[in-house]
């Protein structure tokens, strides 16, 4: 089973969602402290975010390297903004929490919507080699962060909803990964199936000429 206990705390990221818990394991008043605690934090999410993504580029290269090239490609393309850049993912992340913390009420919808994020990121696994521990050290580097800011640790309950805040999403964004991951990889194998199946009967419709084209070299003149 994977799991690995974070440095700030001793919060789980595992696929056993069981000892996580759930959103709806949360108390009205953590639900409360975590709309209360973003309200302030909010103000300074885009250098929290900051911090949290160039610490994720220098504990993952394979990070840096994708927001190197969509910087690249940014600077050719001033028609849109680049949802692969930092600067972007820094924006995006704060509007993501905004849409979050509004679906505290609904499990399914707030599943949905960090699953929908997570397998969104599976088309870099192959290209990027983005893989699942990614998810891992985010997790580990956004506890740290978070749950160590000033707005946060004023409050235990807070502190608590926080983590366990992050470490569902953190789960759930490796969740959506990998299920998107394994439908590219059937999708994947079956187009090679298929593939083999046309080739193969290609192989049987030529195979057969050639044994009919034989087959009348040796009968008889008349």
């Amino acid at each position: 089973m994977y799991s690995r206990k974070s440095s700030a705390g001793n919060i789980r990221f595992n696929n056993s969602y069981g000892n996580l818990g759930t959103i709806a394991s949360l108390t009205f008043s953590q639900k409360q402290a975590l709309n209360l605690s973003w309200r302030l934090l909010k103000p300074q999410a885009s250098a929290c975010f900051r911090k949290i993504f160039l610490e994720l580029e220098i504990a993952s290269p394979k990070v840096k390297q994708i927001f190197y090239k969509a910087a690249l490609v940014d600077a050719f393309n001033k028609d849109d903004d680049n949802s692969a850049t930092l600067e972007v993912h820094i924006k995006l992340t704060t509007k993501f929490f905004d849409e979050l913390l509004a679906t505290l009420d609904d499990e399914n919808e707030f599943v949905a919507k960090i699953r929908g994020i997570g397998s969104a990121h599976a088309i870099l696994a192959k290209g990027s080699n983005f893989s699942s521990d990614i998810w891992e050290r985010l997790g580990e580097i956004a506890m740290e962060r978070v749950c160590s800011h000033e707005v946060v640790t004023k409050t235990r309950e807070a502190s608590r909803a926080w983590r366990t805040l992050i470490a569902i999403l953190i789960d759930e964004l490796r969740g959506g990964f990998e299920g998107e991951l394994r439908q590219h990889r059937k999708s994947s194998s079956t187009d090679q199936i298929e593939m083999g199946k046309v080739e193969d009967e290609e192989e049987l419709h030529s195979k057969l000429q050639q044994l009919r084209m034989d087959y009348n070299q040796t009968l008889p003149y008349t």
